[in-house]
């Protein structure tokens, strides 16, 4: 290799920029779903193209002369596809697979990446599931990395993240595998601190405040772009630590392991620019319709479908994979090349397709070539793959729909994903976020539950067997009176339940049987639900083990908790049994609560107080006594106060009766020995930071008013009635009064929503009109005395009570003069 014409310069012309791909997520959810649909994630169509060529198209925007894929378990068929692809003809030296067909996880596949021996530059390493959209030239980021060696020849990594203009729990990039607290000098962007735990505080050490020329900032949750650029070091380091398995393990082990402490990790974060990384299901549908809207031009379908594709042959071979025909189902969105009409509110049509002119396209629409869309139809944010087939008056909504997919008259389908060679019948409802694997037969006038994953096999070999079962209209249909239960199979791992309630054998051409769960599916249907271990994590253990079996024991409950991933398909965290326990050494610290509204808040923290955020926590008041927050699902305010909480808590996870809660309550009583009135507020403030709790909030995903609306159906509206009756004035005050301390102090989520809350206990009959009107009267007069002054951020609350009580007090006018009138 010939030497560079300037030693100091910061590339040298013959060095290729380099990207490795790790194809694959190592989420174990995910993987059980993929098993069944016949594609990895990273082929997944996203708008008439796999997920991995908008990734291939970007980085050759961006320069990339070399991209190596690290591909586990679908190593074969990934490797086929790209043979039968463009890609490798026209650059034939870009893409590289590398098989590591025994990881099993991202440290395995850079061992084994490490052991080629091909690395020796600077490197982009995209993981996560190593498909990444992005409209931005990457290339800068070897620039942005030499400037971080230059200050600090300790540095072996950049993270790249990208800064949201919005609040991060609102913003639609972020799922909850996104939660990620960085703490680093705010001048060079060198990280100090990182955590990736769902926690209400963050702690770091005080003495990083004490350091020389370094200001230190914080940043909540910017986004993960799941994208670095590294050092060749990394791969040794990977190599020689064999406990670091992720990303995560090596950032956490550079900035607090003394073994690993010479080295240095920087980061660098974009103001503007379109980043996705698509590792979860969520992510995949908001990619597929983020590309629909646009967001990620140049990286748009016309464009994408515009790329050259070269006449293929039917089948391809490789040494080391089966025959894999590229005319089925799986792979046919891949083989074609139809050009793609963009049309005005975001509308595309892919080739020849029919569409009766009664049909009602709204917008962000693809449509598939040969497909067929009947009267009726209404489309709205969706992909409709190809050879599809919509019957007459069927809503679809933010749903993706692969190729060879027949969906009968009068169905509604909303926010899931249907796969290849799926038949949906007549009159079928599918919920949010299910998954229709390859070969599942929906019978008519089905409604699926949220949430749920139907497959129509037991294993890649009895799948391949489904597209021989008879899906015609002919079926008989079940009978009128057809219920279907909504029961739910019980197991205890991630393969499924040999037990069904209503099965039905169809035998394969191979010998094997699969079985079907009519009450799931109808009885012209055909599949089963995928139930994962991670639904009954809570359910004891019921075997009896010797004592000779102890070390045994132990050693399968680790091996059972490296295999758990903390989070599902679709992102969402999994709660576990323990309490994750910080990982910092027991030493002086500062705290920093978790923000409710802002992303990035530079935060130098004293070191004797500490911030207080949402959470609650307890804070130092000026004369230095501790005082505490209202919030008593984080605080320990009150004994007395947690015990009624977590009786409503319990009641409500566990549907307990009414009557026993009101006896379990009583008994409280006496036991704290609290006046009527206190109860009552106990009770009130119990109930409305019930939605608060971890257990709780974590299933609505932090929306609020949904997790109170459910609380208040099943349990809570009840032991309101019980305690305060609209017939006693002074508990209906109380009510009122602790409603509206607990709206003011949090006005964002609890306040702005008073008028639901409200117009809610109105309609259930939980506090009467007159109670409402004089309580209002009587704050409207304290206001005009001065007595109390609304603060700006109270306004909001002030406001929305005003139109809640206007609109009572029209409603009753209009009742009285309707009296009248007869």
């Amino acid at each position: 290799m010939p030497k560079p014409t300037n030693p100091n310069a910061d590339f040298r012309e013959e060095e290729r920029l380099t990207c490795v791909l790790v194809l694959d997520s190592f989420n174990t959810y995910i993987n059980e779903i993929v098993s069944h649909t016949s594609l990895p994630l990273c082929l997944w169509p996203v708008d008439g193209q796999p997920l991995l060529d908008y990734t291939i198209q970007a980085l050759i925007r961006s320069g990339i002369q070399e991209i190596i894929l690290l591909a586990t378990t679908n190593s074969a068929e990934i490797r086929s596809y790209l043979m039968s692809t463009h890609w490798l003809r026209t650059y034939p030296k870009l893409i590289r697979t590398i098989p590591c067909r025994e990881a099993r996880s991202l440290g395995d596949c850079l061992k084994d990446l490490e052991r080629e021996n091909i690395i020796s530059n600077h490197f982009l390493l995209v993981y996560g599931n190593g498909t990444l959209l992005t409209n931005t030239q990457l290339n800068e980021l070897f620039y942005v990395h030499k400037e971080n060696i230059k200050k600090d020849k300790n540095c072996i990594m950049t993270l790249v993240y990208r800064q949201l203009d919005s609040n991060h729990l609102e913003h639609s990039s972020f799922t909850d595998d996104q939660h990620l607290c960085i703490i680093r000098d705010a001048n060079t962007h060198r990280l100090y601190d990182y955590s990736k735990e769902y926690l209400d505080s963050y702690e770091i050490p005080l003495d990083l405040l004490e350091k020389p020329n370094v200001t230190i900032e914080t940043l909540y949750c910017p986004l993960d772009c799941h994208l670095a650029i590294c050092s060749p070091d990394v791969l040794h380091l990977f190599k020689d630590n064999i406990d670091c398995s992720t990303i995560n393990d090596l950032v956490k082990g550079v900035l607090r392991d003394e073994e690993i402490a010479n080295h240095t990790i920087y980061s660098y974060i974009y103001e503007k620019g379109y980043f996705l990384s698509v590792h979860n299901l969520s992510l995949y549908m908001k990619a597929t319709f983020d590309i629909l809207r646009r967001w990620s031009y140049p990286l748009v379908p016309e464009i994408m479908a515009s790329v050259p594709k070269l006449h293929l042959a039917t089948t391809t071979t490789t040494p080391s994979s089966p025959q894999i025909k590229l005319s089925d189902p799986c792979l046919s969105f891949c083989n074609t090349n139809h050009p793609v009409v963009y049309d005005k509110h975001n509308i595309y049509k892919q080739g020849d397709i029919q569409l009766d002119r009664l049909s009602h396209i709204q917008q962000d629409v693809f449509i598939g070539n040969k497909s067929q869309i009947a009267s009726g139809v209404c489309l709205r944010s969706s992909f409709i793959g190809q050879n599809c087939t919509i019957g007459k008056d069927t809503r679809i909504e933010n749903s993706i729909i692969w190729s060879n997919v027949q969906i009968g008259e009068n169905c509604f389908i909303r926010n899931s994903i249907i796969c290849d060679s799926v038949l949906v019948r007549n009159g079928v409802k599918i919920n949010p976020e299910c998954v229709l694997c390859k070969g599942v037969i929906i019978g008519a006038n089905v409604e699926l539950k949220e949430r749920s994953v139907v497959i129509g096999s037991t294993s890649l070999s009895s799948a391949n067997s489904i597209d021989e079962v008879e899906i015609d209209d002919e079926i008989q249909l079940p009978p009128t009176d057809f219920k279907r239960t909504n029961s739910r199979q019980r197991r205890s791992s991630t393969r499924l339940s040999e037990k069904s309630f209503s099965d039905k054998s169809i035998c394969s051409s191979i010998e094997e049987t699969v079985a079907s769960n009519s009450d799931l599916v109808g009885v012209d249907g055909f599949g089963r639900e995928l139930i994962f271990s991670y639904m009954h994590d809570n359910q004891p253990n019921k075997s009896k083990a010797t004592d000779d079996d102890d070390d045994d024991d132990d050693d399968d409950n680790d091996s059972d908790s490296q295999e758990k991933h903390p989070y599902d398909a679709w992102g969402k965290r999994i709660e576990s049994q323990d309490s994750s326990t910080s990982e910092v050494e027991p030493e002086p610290t500062g705290r920093i609560s978790r923000p409710s509204s802002h992303l990035n808040q530079p935060t130098v923290p004293a070191a004797n107080n500490e911030t207080s955020g949402e959470s609650g926590e307890s804070t130092i008041s000026d004369d230095g006594s501790s005082t505490h927050s209202d919030d008593e699902e984080y605080g320990n305010v009150d004994e007395f106060q947690e015990e009624v909480t977590r009786t409503l808590e319990r009641a409500y996870k566990q549907k307990l009766n009414i009557e026993n809660i009101v006896v379990e309550l009583n008994m409280l009583k006496p036991t704290y020995d609290v006046s009527p009135t206190e109860f009552d507020k106990s009770v009130t403030r119990a109930v409305f930071l019930l939605p608060f709790e971890k257990k709780i909030a974590n299933l609505f995903n932090g929306n609020y008013w949904n997790a109170l609306k459910s609380t208040l159906d099943q349990t809570t509206q009840f032991i309101l009635k019980n305690y305060m009756k609209t017939t006693n004035e002074e508990s209906q005050m109380t009510l009122l009064t602790e409603l509206e301390s607990i709206c003011l102090k949090h006005v964002h989520p609890i306040g702005e929503r008073v008028v639901n809350i409200l117009n809610y206990l109105y309609d259930q009959d939980v506090i009467v009109e007159e109670s409402i009107i004089k309580w209002y009267q009587l704050k409207q007069s304290q206001i005009e005395k001065n007595e109390i002054l609304i603060k700006s951020d109270e306004k909001i609350y002030y406001d929305k009570l005003k139109q809640f009580v206007e609109w009572l007090q029209n409603a009753e006018s209009e009742d009285d003069d309707e009296d009248d009138d007869d």
